[in-house]
């Protein structure tokens, strides 16, 4: 069922949720920068957890591709935060509402819900980050120099979108300012729930190096880093360019450790 809301600066907010026949656990699902919430990969995760018997609440988050409001050019660590925050507090007054919580996201989204958990690690269940940008110093190592450089003294960076073909992102420099606050290494041992990370080994911006120095630092004893062979950052198969050829991986994997833990 979908569903509005406004975020605390008055953007609509769309909402889906998604029940098994016996909901027995609630996870809340975000995508990366962008993103939205019928993105290959957040499918995969939600059929995941459905197949776990999860009430799955997937969101577009402001200034983003999906249907909430907004304008790339505005996006920042901030805001996908926020709104993550928003969505829970909408979430409160459902009647299937539940405590502890699941929470899973990707690249940007990841971010945001290991944030989330790290300073509300009583409210979290377990948490499946699936490559989070780290901090700062690690994502700008990624980029190539110029490329950073062009994309400041612009105010922002254009690029085709794969997800929605023909579509062109113009996405502000504020999200890269934003991240500079929001540094997970000096939290991570707070996150005491169960931790699954997902990355794929040919992931440029948030490499299968950055998420080790990450889950190092995660101070759950349940923890897990899985790196799949051949994918790129959101699961497309790097030769290729197709986004199925790992997805199966990607979904089993997370359904399998779901079920460890039921």
């Amino acid at each position: 069922m979908k569903h509005e809301t406004k975020n605390r600066s008055g953007l609509k907010l769309v909402i889906q949720v998604d029940e098994p026949e016996n909901p027995k656990g609630l996870v809340f699902i975000m995508h990366g920068m962008s993103g939205f919430k019928e993105q290959y990969h957040i499918v995969a995760f939600k059929e995941a957890f459905l197949e776990n018997n999860y009430r799955v609440v997937r969101f577009d988050a402001t200034n983003a591709l999906g249907e909430s409001d907004g304008d790339m050019m505005n996006v920042t660590y901030d805001n996908y935060i926020s709104d993550l925050e928003d969505v829970i507090e909408w979430a409160r007054s459902q009647v299937w509402f539940q405590q502890p919580f699941a929470l899973c996201g990707h690249s940007m989204g990841a971010q945001s819900t290991a944030w989330y958990a790290a300073h509300h690690p009583e409210e979290v269940s377990l948490l499946v980050p699936m490559a989070p940008p780290i901090n700062y110093e690690l994502y700008s190592a990624t980029m190539d120099k110029n490329e950073l450089r062009e994309w400041r003294s612009n105010g922002f960076k254009l690029s085709n979108s794969r997800s929605k073909p023909g579509i062109t992102k113009q996405v502000g420099w504020g999200v890269v300012e934003s991240i500079k606050k929001f540094d997970l290494l000096p939290f991570a041992n707070r996150l005491s729930m169960p931790v699954l990370d997902i990355v794929g080994s040919e992931d440029e911006p948030c490499p299968p190096a950055h998420q080790e120095i990450f889950m190092n630092h995660v101070g759950s004893e349940d923890k897990k880093l899985v790196v799949v062979p051949g994918l790129e950052h959101s699961y497309r198969n790097a030769s290729t360019g197709r986004a199925d050829d790992g997805l199966d991986t990607i979904k089993d994997t997370l359904k399998e450790w779901l079920s460890d833990r039921s």
